[in-house]
């Protein structure tokens, strides 16, 4: 081997080796803000930090190595799920016993693992924005530091692995404009597809920021090939859902979508198509205010602060007709195109679904780490002089150390609240099953993955966010005969969900025209707790049977 070959490889080595310090740096952050989480029990983490919907990929992992394939109750086809997600759970969940504790445990340092990976993404960026180690970690860092994004990495793998794959995704966008190839190219479409399949709705965030592969006449071609990769993964996907269900869209995008629009109309007889689209408005309005409180103000004020000078400072460059630096307007572009990429999520599941959840739009962290750099990149090009460097440098850097402070601080002053309290009432009524329904009865339950998970018996999710069946069961009207279909004898879940009233989550309108009401058999509570109020108990009721006409 020539001295060159050898002296090239010792550098491949070496950048690997800091690449690994680096993501073990981030990873040690991690694990010390989620601490007390990882070495919960199951019993903590239901109440804390894991919704039931996570539980449903925990027990589909299960179902698959029970040899049941792609299924949560053992029968129908699950929808509604990730596949890269579930792919990566596969292993940790081999060989659990029903309720396994450890397993559960595992995802959530995989998971922590994942959030360590989308922070050393985030500092790779920085690093070629700001050509700062010290400013780019920093920013890394505010990533994995961030209250929400703590918390909800720590909610069965989705949020870590997404924002892992928006991450990396995104840091191969970077580098294909530092120098573009048809090689990176593809290298960017595969993380793009990997993206989809961590969590579809991701790539709504990163396709305004994918436009900026179209400012260079000579880069179309390959502008070209990412989306035709990504849109033949998109088609691919899409397939996979209909060859299984019939349906090109997951139940999980419509089932309870689909129900909260149906009751609203059912409560607002006769809205004009103003009163829909209005309603549609609120809710997303609603979505935009909810991002915002959970970043917290520290990122919050960051990134607006740094998206209003970006603005200004892109407006005093076009006024004299000369951009500092190209690369620093390619930079704050794709910063600008994740903002607009993140504000349409939230059109689509506030103004189109009515349906904005926390873990959604975890995303803006992302971009409010970046933006910082973004910024820097911007006003200070690479050949300015070192003084001008240190000076912007020093200002950033107390910025973001300001911001990285008091979001460490905030996590670890609300790090035992509980986000789920009611999910103990849930764990506690999936473990008495057994005590209190025959051998062999089926169970039906609307929140069904917590109680699936920890009961050796059959639970059938009934509002169709992994059950296709169930989904056009309840828009036909037809739920009560899809009970009866599946030899579904009981009900365990909140009387909400069944009960006749005008509450948006209640489904006893589409149980059908005959249908009499379950019969209440016991109650399962935990004082002080329950859902939709406090104080709400679970009920055990029995499925009325099949009406003679």
């Amino acid at each position: 081997m020539s001295q060159e070959g050898g002296a090239g490889e010792r550098k491949k080595r070496l950048q690997g080796a800091g690449l690994v310090g680096l993501w073990a740096g981030h990873f040690a952050l991690a694990v010390a803000l989620r601490w007390n989480w990882l070495r919960a029990d199951l019993d903590p983490l239901v109440a804390g930090v894991i919704p039931d919907d996570a539980f449903y990929y925990f027990q589909i992992a299960r179902q698959v190595w029970a040899g049941h394939g792609v299924t949560f109750d053992g029968t129908a086809p699950a929808t509604g799920l990730h596949f890269l997600w579930l792919l990566l759970l596969l292993p940790l969940f081999a060989l659990s016993p029903v309720g396994d504790p450890q397993a559960v445990s595992l995802a959530l340092w995989m998971g922590t693992g994942l959030i360590a990976l989308a922070s050393v993404a985030v500092t790779l960026i920085a690093r070629a924005w700001t050509r700062s180690w010290l400013l780019a970690f920093v920013l890394g860092a505010c990533l994995g530091a961030n209250p929400w994004v703590v918390r909800e990495s720590l909610n069965g793998l989705e949020t870590a692995l997404s924002l892992a794959c928006l991450g990396m995704s995104l840091l191969a966008l970077v580098r294909y404009l530092e120098a573009p190839s048809q090689q990176r190219a593809w290298k960017l479409t595969l993380l793009l597809i990997l993206t989809l399949l961590s969590r579809s709705d991701a790539l709504v965030v990163l396709a305004p920021a994918c436009m900026v592969l179209l400012v260079h006449r000579a880069g179309w071609p390959d502008a070209v090939r990412v989306a035709g990769g990504t849109a033949a993964g998109v088609a691919l996907l899409s397939l996979t859902h209909w060859l299984r269900t019939g349906s090109l869209l997951q139940s999980s995008a419509t089932a309870v979508p689909w129900l909260f629009h149906a009751n609203w109309n059912r409560l607002h007889p006769g809205a004009s198509a103003e009163q829909v689209h209005q309603h549609g408005l609120d809710v997303f309005m609603e979505a935009l205010h909810l991002t915002q409180d959970l970043l917290g103000q520290p990122q919050t004020v960051l990134l607006w602060l740094c998206l209003a000078l970006s603005v200004g400072a892109l407006l005093l460059q076009a006024c004299r007709q000369r951009l500092a630096d190209p690369q620093g307007a390619l930079a704050m572009a794709t910063v600008l195109g994740l903002t607009v990429g993140l504000v349409g999520l939230q059109f689509i599941h506030g103004y189109m679904r009515w349906l904005p959840r926390p873990w959604y739009f975890v995303s803006a962290s992302l971009v409010a780490c970046l933006a910082p750099a973004a910024l820097f990149r911007l006003c200070l090009p690479t050949a300015a002089p070192r003084w001008q460097h240190l000076c912007l440098g020093a200002l950033f850097l107390t910025a973001g150390g300001a911001t990285l402070f008091q979001d460490v601080s905030q996590t670890l002053a609300t790090r035992q609240a509980l986000a789920y309290p009611w999910q103990a009432e849930m764990l506690q009524g999936g473990r008495h099953i057994s005590q209190a329904v025959p051998p062999g009865a089926v169970i039906g339950a609307f929140n069904s993955g917590i109680m699936g998970y920890v009961s050796e018996y059959t639970v059938v999710n009934l509002d169709g966010v992994v059950n296709e069946d169930a989904a056009r069961a309840l828009k036909r009207g037809e739920l009560l005969a899809y009970m009866h279909d599946r030899k579904v004898r009981y009900l365990l879940d909140y009387p909400a969900m069944w009960r006749d009233s005008p509450f948006i989550h209640s489904t006893w309108p589409y149980w059908g025209a005959r249908a009499t009401r379950p019969r209440e058999l016991q109650q399962l509570d935990i004082p002080g707790i329950g859902w939709p109020n406090d104080g709400e108990a679970l009920i055990l009721a029995e499925v009325p049977g099949p009406q003679t006409p």
